[in-house]
């Protein structure tokens, strides 16, 4: 992409160059290391997608595991609190990588006697 060219929708590349550096930045990679639950509002066309992936980026290649789950698609049908609270864990394990060396059924059956809220944490 040219330097002085600009993009209308999705994320921009990591290394983007039309990137604009915000104190949005620092502030949730920062919070994001100190194991802090952060969420990011902003209109549309604001970048908070591309906030995203350059942050997970960045702790990824500081040893971080780092999921991106859309709760939009989690929750967008009529579901159970227990259908919403397993498939939201479903999608993290996918996005670390762990489905495959975890028996979800058995660690989610093991768990039965927790409240939902307990076995998410």
């Amino acid at each position: 992409m040219p330097q002085d060219s600009y993009q209308l929708g999705g994320s921009l590349a990591i290394d983007a160059p039309c990137y604009v550096q915000r104190q949005a930045d620092s502030q949730l990679y920062q919070a994001l290391k100190r194991g802090e639950f952060c969420y990011v509002l902003n209109l549309r066309q604001m970048g908070k997608s591309s906030l995203l992936v350059r942050t997970k980026h960045r702790l990824e290649q500081e040893g971080f595991h780092c999921a991106a789950v859309d709760l939009s698609v989690v929750g967008s049908e009529q579901i159970t609190p227990l259908q919403w609270y397993k498939g939201f864990v479903v999608d993290l394990c996918r996005q670390l990588g762990i489905l495959e060396t975890l028996n979800l059924k058995t660690w989610w059956q093991e768990r039965n006697d927790l409240g939902l809220l307990q076995r998410l944490q």
